[in-house]
């Protein structure tokens, strides 16, 4: 009798507790993409070559309306490594413009420090040296709400829905992200996709 009455709650509890605790998770999961602003930007340190047009670079500032392709790197990102070799490989072969606005961001500053990026991204002597802007934001940064001008309250990688690394992702001029890519490996007809949308203004 008492081996019935266990069974009958736990059987209860197992129909009960389910219910309770999905529609809560779900509603948090949904508050916390509401909080995302529509329009972001980032100000970071960059490398500091001339390359990357000062110390510091203000992303929608530097774009002067234009679209911007951000690609997301780690140091040790095998994939990060060749988008990076072919976006550049193209650049010094003319097929690409070194204007074109590409811009390269640390993904991981919270176990990869500034200078292991630099020595990966940012080193003539690199077979992966970028030859545009590569911004190197610090651990904890915030993101920037384009509307009220101020930072968010998250990190600048939970506003921008934590890129894998390698990814792309284009934000217009306004700071609103317009198309977004995680293929692992260079791949001429994904990068040629992004090209024509970066340079649709």
């Amino acid at each position: 009798m008492q081996s019935n009455v266990l069974l009958v709650i736990f059987t209860s509890l197992i129909f009960i507790i389910p219910g309770c605790v999905e529609p809560n998770n779900m509603e948090e999961d949904a508050s916390d993409e509401s909080l995302i602003p529509e329009r972001l930007n980032i100000v970071a340190e960059t490398a500091g070559r001339d390359i990357d047009r000062g110390n510091s670079m203000d992303i929608l500032e530097d774009a002067s309306g234009s679209n911007t392709l951000i690609l997301w790197v780690s140091t040790g990102c095998s994939g990060c490594h060749d988008w990076t070799e072919m976006i550049a490989e193209k650049m010094s072969n003319g097929n690409l413009s070194n204007d074109t606005r590409i811009i390269t961001v640390h993904r991981y500053p919270s176990f990869e420090t500034k200078e292991d990026v630099i020595d990966v991204y940012a080193n003539e002597n690199s077979s992966t040296n970028s030859l545009w802007p590569v911004l190197l934001p610090f651990d904890g940064q915030k993101a920037i709400d384009v509307s009220s001008g101020k930072n968010t309250e998250m990190d600048y990688q939970d506003a921008f829905e934590n890129p894998a690394t390698p990814s792309f992702t284009i934000i217009d001029g306004d700071g609103y992200t317009i198309w977004k890519n995680k293929r692992y490996w260079a791949n001429e007809t994904t990068l040629d996709d992004a090209l024509n949308i970066l340079n649709r203004n």
